[in-house]
């Protein structure tokens, strides 16, 4: 195989075609594959309907209704091949039994026997592995042996050989393969088990080739970047597909104008030139496929085509001495920092640019689609699609608003029961997979008729699932793909989803009102419907983000498109508070018009606004409630009681902490103390022992943890060392009366407290004592003073919500001043302060007036 032809871009391959050119068997890891093998299989060389694992019959096309009725034959078998073979046959079908594909019993034993014709030749008698030739060349010496015996087999009968040969092939190569993974030109998550995948991988299926990266230093460099950062969970599988095919533009400019290795150019000066003129060669190239087949690439795709070069480059230059030990390159080491920022701030194009207006299906587009679905349903001589999956899915895009993604990838069983009613005709919480932004919760609301149609696709996938022979066999998704598919875990395919919708749109002719065709196929534009449905509807900014996935007020906007006079209408149908809770002085309307929260989204907090203006960035992080730009209003109660009941659940834990953490660290000091003073009493005399636990008695921090045994001897109690151990960070409260409920008892222990800060505040605030009068009836009469003087504290402290000591050092901040001067003389009070009014507006007394009195000079 030339080189050419081995790096040559195939989109066919499922493993990599360089691995046909090397030595791959193994003694040890054909006894290794043997040694997987169940018992049953290792035991016959020939499989019968009788002989036959159950899981493998299961399997079998020819085990299928229709073929059972034409009497079709299950045998296969490998009695001519020899035992290395042999075992290979028989793992590459246990391999493809476990990932759910089926056999077709009649080629398999075609395929051996022609394999065992082959390796029995002259040309290839010494043959001891499948792999030892490559597809082509088994097929071909096959073919040539064939037509030597008089009896040439069919191009349809070799294709189908070829099929299974090539399957067998792909499993073979990954098992024999001792390098590390990333090493291979082609990347097969599915019969690669060494490559990392998250539990729920929207592209699991979808092979990555770096045949069209002919580079060699380049291609080596970009599987090992993206190997590591798949490892590193910094990348997921969609992310390592979508950077290794942004690459082929950096690869076609370097097979254009070439390089001098891997640090491009051998003087750093002209590094800059060389990016620009590879910057420059991007804007003028044109798209070779799709819809904007023959225009200029867009702002994205170069966008994205100078990431991925860039990402290569900063990596290998932050990890360049690994690079050179694992890539045997030592060039890399001739990156220089110039090298991790390729392109300057503003060549890159900017960001994906807003949706266009027309991605907003409207009510009557919405009702159109949904009464032609009954298409995907009908079978395919009736004109229909035969696919009733697509019913289903289409419903959950139209009431959800969820991804593509997010929908075929459910799990079997997706709701989650809500323990309370709700008003507004949610049934249950609809649990989702986050396959692209991952937040707190995965879950949504959903109502009767999208859990309808739930249990229709349950009650569709568990006969799909019988049909196959694997009846009581829950599937991993709820929307099951048709193809190789036994054990239910490969969800319905999104490029069918696609293709069978933009047929559908086509078929029905589907317009907007002014007459311009819909394009469906973009299932995103049923997400961006729903959230501008939500806002339109008048549900708060920060309700409809977290119901759409998004994390920030911007990334939803970007969706949304908001109708101006309903986003007014929300802004000020409440009224503004202040962080410190006053009334925010500024016109509502003018305040809306200045935050341009249309455009400024970085101003919608979740539970508030920011009025920081435009043009001002803010330097105080993430606290909001301690800043004076910071506003809110009934909006957002439900976040703001939130975050007051999660902030008093952290202080109330962090203070049980740290008594528990003080309490632990006192009984670790007392028991160290008191091991100390009784170590070595075992020796001293009764008396001595008996004079030392006296001493001990007189100290109850000590006593509580000594004990002494019925011979007198003293140690320490770890009884009673667990018991308290149990009651760190807690305050226990004891109690005579067996009737008292726990909140009595506590109450009861608080008034306590209450009474005796009574007493406290007698005695050293009203100064109850000591009593200057010798009268008795002046006495009692200054007792009564104080005793109302205490009734009063305490009213005040009742409706003002706050300790007398804090009413009264507010209040003695506000003073009367007295100003004189040649035109005369005035008293004025000092300003209130925010708090001053509270508590003169919850004690219902007046506001003083500032100016009290005002006395001109005579003239």
């Amino acid at each position: 195989m030339s080189e050419s032809e081995l790096f040559k871009a195939r989109r066919t391959a499922k493993s990599d075609p360089a691995l046909g050119r090397q030595a791959l068997f193994s003694e040890e890891i054909i006894q290794r594959l043997a040694a997987e093998l169940p018992p049953e299989v290792r035991a016959t060389l020939h499989f019968t309907r009788a002989t036959m694992p159950a899981h493998w019959l299961e399997a079998v096309l020819q085990n299928g209704e229709s073929y059972r009725r034409r009497d079709k034959s299950v045998a296969m078998d490998f009695q001519s091949l020899s035992p290395a073979m042999t075992t290979e046959f028989a793992w590459a079908i246990e391999r493809q039994v476990q990932l759910g594909m089926n056999i077709d019993a009649e080629a398999t034993t075609k395929l051996a026997q022609q394999i065992a014709f082959v390796a029995a030749g002259q040309r290839h008698g010494g043959l001891a592995s499948l792999l030892d030739l490559s597809c082509d060349e088994w097929i071909h010496a096959i073919r040539k042996i064939r037509i030597r015996r008089g009896d040439p087999l069919a191009p349809n009968q070799l294709n189908r050989l070829r099929s299974s040969l090539g399957r067998f092939l792909d499993i073979l190569v990954h098992a024999y393969h001792q390098g590390d993974w990333w090493e291979l030109n082609v990347w097969n998550p599915v019969l690669d088990t060494r490559i990392p995948l998250r539990p729920h991988e929207p592209r699991r299926h979808n092979l990555v080739y770096f045949s069209h990266l002919t580079t060699p230093w380049l291609r080596e460099a970009a599987k090992w970047w993206l190997a590591r950062q798949l490892e590193r969970e910094v990348f997921v599988w969609t992310t390592v597909h979508t950077r290794q095919h942004n690459l082929v533009w950096f690869q076609r400019y370097l097979d254009r104008v070439g390089c001098d290795g891997p640090h491009l150019t051998d003087d750093e000066r002209q590094l800059s030139q060389w990016v620009q003129d590879f910057r420059q060669w991007l804007g003028r190239q044109k798209c070779a496929q799709g819809p904007t087949k023959g225009q200029p690439l867009g702002p994205t795709h170069r966008r994205a085509a100078m990431t991925a070069p860039e990402g290569v480059y900063r990596f290998l230059f932050e990890e360049r001495q690994s690079a050179v030990a694992d890539l045997k390159e030592p060039r890399w080491l001739q990156l220089g920092p110039q090298h991790a920022a390729l392109f300057r701030f503003g060549d890159k194009p900017s960001g994906a640019k807003p949706p266009p207006p027309d991605i907003i299906l409207s009510d009557a587009v919405i009702s159109t689609i949904a009464q032609n679905s009954e298409l995907f349903a009908l079978p395919k001589d009736e004109g229909g699609f035969g696919e009733e999956q697509l019913v289903r899915i289409l419903g959950l895009l139209i009431r959800t608003g969820r991804r593509i993604n997010e929908v075929i990838m459910l799990d079997f069983d997706p709701l989650v029961a809500i323990p309370f009613p709700d008003p507004d005709g949610h049934v249950a919480r609809l649990r989702y997979q986050q396959t692209k932004i991952i937040t707190a919760d995965n879950t949504i609301l959903v109502d009767q008729e999208v859990v309808d149609l739930i249990r229709q696709q349950q009650d569709y996938a568990s006969a799909f699932m019988a049909g196959r022979g694997r009846s009581g066999v829950q599937p991993k998704y709820l929307f099951l793909g048709r193809k190789h598919n036994r054990n239910g875990d490969r969800n319905f395919p999104e490029s069918t989803v696609h293709l069978k919708f933009a047929e559908f749109a086509k078929r029905i002719d589907l317009r907007d009102e002014q007459g311009k065709r819909i394009r469906i196929s973009r299932t995103h534009i049923f997400r961006h419907t729903r959230a501008t449905t939500l806002l339109n509807a008048g549900v708060p900014l920060h309700v409809a983000m977290r119901y759409m996935g998004h994390k920030t007020p911007t990334m939803f906007l970007h969706y949304a498109q908001t109708l101006s006079t309903v986003a007014e209408h929300e802004f000020l149908r409440y009224k503004k508070v202040t962080a410190d809770g006053r009334d925010y002085q500024r016109d509502a309307a003018e305040m809306f018009e200045a935050l341009a929260l249309d455009r400024r989204t970085d101003r919608v907090l979740p539970n508030g606004y920011c009025t920081l203006p435009p043009r001002q960035a803010c330097d105080k992080g993430n606290a909001c409630l301690s800043c004076t730009k910071f506003v809110t209003d009934a909006s957002f109660t439900e976040a703001l009681l939130r975050q007051r009941d999660e902030t008093r659940d952290l202080v109330q834990r962090r203070q049980t902490t740290h008594q528990a953490t003080r309490d632990q660290h006192i009984r670790e000091q007392l028991v160290s103390q008191l091991t100390t003073l009784i170590e070595d009493t075992d020796k001293l005399s009764d008396f001595r022992r008996g004079e030392l636990r006296g001493k001990i008695a007189d100290k109850p921090g000590l006593n509580r943890y000594l004990r002494t045994t019925p011979a007198g001897k003293l140690r320490i109690d770890t009884a009673k060392i667990k018991t308290e151990e149990n009651l760190d960070g807690k305050y226990l409260l004891r109690c005579s009366d067996p009737d008292l409920s726990a909140e009595d008892i506590a109450l009861g222990y608080k008034q306590l407290l209450e009474v005796e800060r009574g007493w406290r505040d007698m005695k050293q605030i009203i100064d109850l004592r000591p009593v200057y009068h010798r009268l008795e009836e002046r006495i009692r009469a200054h007792v009564v003073l104080c005793w109302l003087s205490l009734l009063l504290i305490r009213i005040i402290e009742t409706t003002a919500d706050a300790t007398w000591t804090t009413v009264r050092r507010e209040l003695d901040r506000l003073h009367l001043g007295t100003f004189t001067g040649p035109t005369g003389l005035f008293r004025q009070v000092t300003a209130l302060t925010k708090p001053q009014r509270d508590l003169l507006a919850k004690l219902n007394i007046p506001t003083p007036k500032q100016i009290i009195a005002l006395d001109p000079a005579p003239r």
